[in-house]
Protein backbone atom coordinates (compact mmCIF):
# COMPACT_ATOMS: atom_id res chain seq x y z
CA UNK A 1 0.00 0.00 0.00
CA UNK A 2 1.58 3.54 -0.88
CA UNK A 3 2.71 5.94 1.21
CA UNK A 4 -0.07 8.88 1.26
CA UNK A 5 2.56 11.09 1.85
CA UNK A 6 4.57 10.08 -1.32
CA UNK A 7 5.05 12.15 -4.47
CA UNK A 8 2.44 10.85 -6.61
CA UNK A 9 4.26 10.92 -9.44
CA UNK A 10 7.86 12.73 -10.67
CA UNK A 11 7.82 15.37 -13.10
CA UNK A 12 9.48 14.08 -16.19
CA UNK A 13 10.25 17.09 -17.95
CA UNK A 14 11.23 20.86 -16.63
CA UNK A 15 7.75 22.28 -16.94
CA UNK A 16 6.75 19.51 -14.64
CA UNK A 17 9.18 20.55 -11.53
CA UNK A 18 8.42 24.01 -11.94
CA UNK A 19 4.70 23.47 -11.18
CA UNK A 20 5.62 21.80 -8.22
CA UNK A 21 8.46 24.56 -6.69
CA UNK A 22 5.08 26.80 -7.58
CA UNK A 23 2.70 24.29 -5.49
CA UNK A 24 5.42 24.11 -3.01
CA UNK A 25 6.19 28.07 -2.73
CA UNK A 26 2.37 28.22 -2.46
CA UNK A 27 1.87 25.82 0.34
CA UNK A 28 4.69 27.31 2.42
CA UNK A 29 2.49 30.92 2.21
CA UNK A 30 -0.65 29.21 2.54
CA UNK A 31 0.30 27.28 5.81
CA UNK A 32 2.40 30.30 7.25
CA UNK A 33 -1.23 32.45 6.47
CA UNK A 34 -3.75 30.11 7.99
CA UNK A 35 -2.21 27.03 9.24
CA UNK A 36 -1.71 23.53 8.11
CA UNK A 37 -5.50 22.62 9.61
CA UNK A 38 -7.18 25.40 7.72
CA UNK A 39 -5.20 25.59 4.57
CA UNK A 40 -6.92 23.22 1.46
CA UNK A 41 -5.46 21.51 -1.83
CA UNK A 42 -7.69 24.30 -3.99
CA UNK A 43 -6.45 27.25 -1.67
CA UNK A 44 -2.60 25.91 -2.37
CA UNK A 45 -3.73 25.68 -5.99
CA UNK A 46 -5.21 28.95 -6.35
CA UNK A 47 -1.97 30.76 -5.20
CA UNK A 48 0.40 28.53 -7.38
CA UNK A 49 -2.22 29.87 -10.41
CA UNK A 50 -2.41 26.15 -11.31
CA UNK A 51 -5.91 23.64 -11.18
CA UNK A 52 -6.45 21.62 -7.92
CA UNK A 53 -6.40 18.98 -10.98
CA UNK A 54 -2.93 19.60 -11.95
CA UNK A 55 -1.91 19.84 -7.94
CA UNK A 56 -3.24 16.02 -7.88
CA UNK A 57 -1.16 15.06 -10.93
CA UNK A 58 1.80 14.91 -8.22
CA UNK A 59 0.59 15.40 -4.42
CA UNK A 60 -2.37 13.05 -3.23
CA UNK A 61 -3.62 14.99 -0.43
CA UNK A 62 -1.92 18.17 1.28
CA UNK A 63 -0.11 15.66 3.84
CA UNK A 64 2.11 14.44 1.12
CA UNK A 65 2.46 18.64 0.19
CA UNK A 66 3.64 19.30 3.51
CA UNK A 67 6.09 16.06 3.94
CA UNK A 68 7.57 16.84 0.49
CA UNK A 69 7.84 20.93 1.57
CA UNK A 70 9.90 20.05 4.56
CA UNK A 71 12.34 18.04 3.09
CA UNK A 72 13.09 20.79 0.56
CA UNK A 73 13.20 22.90 3.33
CA UNK A 74 15.66 20.78 5.42
CA UNK A 75 18.06 20.43 2.29
CA UNK A 76 17.83 24.50 1.68
CA UNK A 77 18.39 25.08 5.64
CA UNK A 78 21.17 22.52 5.60
CA UNK A 79 23.28 24.34 2.96
CA UNK A 80 22.99 27.29 4.52
CA UNK A 81 24.41 25.63 8.24
CA UNK A 82 27.38 24.61 6.10
CA UNK A 83 28.00 27.95 5.34
CA UNK A 84 27.68 29.53 8.51
CA UNK A 85 28.05 26.82 11.14
CA UNK A 86 31.04 25.08 9.21
CA UNK A 87 34.49 24.14 9.80
CA UNK A 88 35.89 27.52 8.10
CA UNK A 89 33.19 29.47 9.92
CA UNK A 90 34.85 28.15 12.80
CA UNK A 91 38.15 29.72 12.15
CA UNK A 92 36.52 33.44 11.73
CA UNK A 93 36.85 35.98 13.91
CA UNK A 94 34.16 35.99 16.58
CA UNK A 95 32.22 39.09 15.49
CA UNK A 96 32.38 37.67 11.60
CA UNK A 97 31.41 34.44 12.66
CA UNK A 98 28.33 35.90 14.22
CA UNK A 99 27.70 38.23 11.31
CA UNK A 100 27.91 35.72 8.92
CA UNK A 101 25.81 33.34 11.16
CA UNK A 102 23.22 35.76 11.70
CA UNK A 103 22.92 37.82 8.35
CA UNK A 104 22.70 34.07 6.79
CA UNK A 105 20.00 32.81 8.62
CA UNK A 106 17.98 36.33 8.54
CA UNK A 107 18.08 36.03 4.57
CA UNK A 108 16.81 32.20 4.85
CA UNK A 109 13.89 33.32 6.74
CA UNK A 110 13.35 36.19 4.19
CA UNK A 111 13.09 34.01 1.25
CA UNK A 112 11.64 30.81 2.75
CA UNK A 113 8.22 32.40 3.76
CA UNK A 114 6.39 29.93 6.46
CA UNK A 115 9.91 27.97 7.74
CA UNK A 116 9.46 29.11 11.21
CA UNK A 117 5.90 28.42 11.51
CA UNK A 118 6.21 25.11 10.49
CA UNK A 119 9.37 23.72 11.99
CA UNK A 120 8.67 25.71 15.37
CA UNK A 121 5.24 26.38 15.76
CA UNK A 122 2.24 23.67 17.08
CA UNK A 123 3.90 20.33 15.34
CA UNK A 124 1.55 19.42 12.40
CA UNK A 125 2.05 16.12 11.68
CA UNK A 126 4.63 13.45 13.33
CA UNK A 127 7.12 13.88 10.21
CA UNK A 128 7.41 17.36 10.87
CA UNK A 129 7.56 17.29 14.27
CA UNK A 130 10.80 14.73 14.00
CA UNK A 131 12.32 16.29 10.97
CA UNK A 132 12.06 19.71 13.50
CA UNK A 133 14.02 17.64 16.34
CA UNK A 134 16.28 16.51 14.24
CA UNK A 135 16.59 20.03 12.81
CA UNK A 136 17.23 21.44 16.17
CA UNK A 137 19.85 19.12 17.18
CA UNK A 138 21.84 19.41 14.25
CA UNK A 139 21.61 23.71 14.98
CA UNK A 140 23.07 23.14 18.10
CA UNK A 141 25.49 20.47 17.37
CA UNK A 142 26.78 23.00 14.56
CA UNK A 143 27.12 26.22 17.34
CA UNK A 144 28.55 23.58 19.70
CA UNK A 145 31.60 22.69 17.11
CA UNK A 146 31.67 26.56 16.91
CA UNK A 147 32.10 27.70 20.35
CA UNK A 148 34.73 24.32 20.93
CA UNK A 149 36.96 25.38 18.21
CA UNK A 150 37.32 29.16 20.19
CA UNK A 151 36.67 27.64 23.58
CA UNK A 152 38.75 23.83 23.34
CA UNK A 153 38.93 23.50 27.34
CA UNK A 154 34.82 24.21 27.53
CA UNK A 155 33.15 21.65 29.74
CA UNK A 156 31.11 19.76 27.19
CA UNK A 157 28.04 20.04 29.09
CA UNK A 158 28.24 24.17 29.29
CA UNK A 159 29.33 24.04 25.84
CA UNK A 160 25.95 22.47 24.76
CA UNK A 161 24.31 24.77 26.99
CA UNK A 162 25.80 27.86 25.50
CA UNK A 163 25.15 26.59 22.24
CA UNK A 164 21.72 25.80 22.56
CA UNK A 165 21.07 29.35 24.24
CA UNK A 166 22.92 31.22 20.88
CA UNK A 167 20.23 28.78 19.00
CA UNK A 168 17.65 29.75 20.57
CA UNK A 169 17.98 33.19 21.03
CA UNK A 170 18.35 33.79 17.07
CA UNK A 171 15.15 31.61 16.20
CA UNK A 172 13.24 34.00 18.87
CA UNK A 173 14.46 36.90 17.94
CA UNK A 174 14.67 36.96 14.02
CA UNK A 175 10.84 36.93 13.80
CA UNK A 176 11.66 40.57 15.15
CA UNK A 177 13.60 41.44 12.30
CA UNK A 178 11.33 40.27 9.49
CA UNK A 179 7.93 42.09 11.40
CA UNK A 180 10.80 45.33 11.29
CA UNK A 181 9.98 45.78 7.47
CA UNK A 182 13.21 46.70 4.99
CA UNK A 183 13.73 50.32 6.84
CA UNK A 184 14.38 48.60 10.06
CA UNK A 185 15.83 45.17 9.64
CA UNK A 186 19.39 45.74 9.72
CA UNK A 187 18.67 47.52 12.94
CA UNK A 188 17.58 44.89 14.87
CA UNK A 189 19.99 42.50 13.12
CA UNK A 190 22.06 44.73 14.96
CA UNK A 191 21.02 44.50 18.13
CA UNK A 192 20.91 40.81 17.96
CA UNK A 193 24.79 40.75 16.82
CA UNK A 194 25.34 42.97 20.00
CA UNK A 195 23.59 40.34 22.34
CA UNK A 196 25.05 37.35 20.91
CA UNK A 197 28.83 39.03 21.41
CA UNK A 198 27.77 40.51 24.77
CA UNK A 199 26.89 37.09 25.78
CA UNK A 200 30.00 35.56 24.36
CA UNK A 201 32.53 37.68 25.76
CA UNK A 202 30.98 36.96 28.97
CA UNK A 203 31.33 33.28 28.32
CA UNK A 204 34.57 33.97 27.36
CA UNK A 205 35.03 36.18 30.36
CA UNK A 206 33.76 33.57 32.70
CA UNK A 207 36.21 30.30 31.60
CA UNK A 208 39.13 33.07 31.43
CA UNK A 209 38.29 33.77 35.30
CA UNK A 210 38.17 30.42 36.02
CA UNK A 211 41.16 29.15 34.39
CA UNK A 212 42.91 31.82 36.41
Amino acid sequence: MPDKTELRRAPKQERGQRRITRILTAAALEFARVGFEAATTNSIARRAKTSVGSLYQFFPNKEAILAALTEHYLNEIRAVHYVVLGKKAARLLLPAFIDQLVEGLAEFHVTHPGFLGMFYGSPTSPHLAAAAEKLNRECVAGAEASIAARLPTLDPLRRRLYATITVQVIRALLPLAEAAGPAHRAQVLGEIKKLLMSYMDGVKAEILAEDA
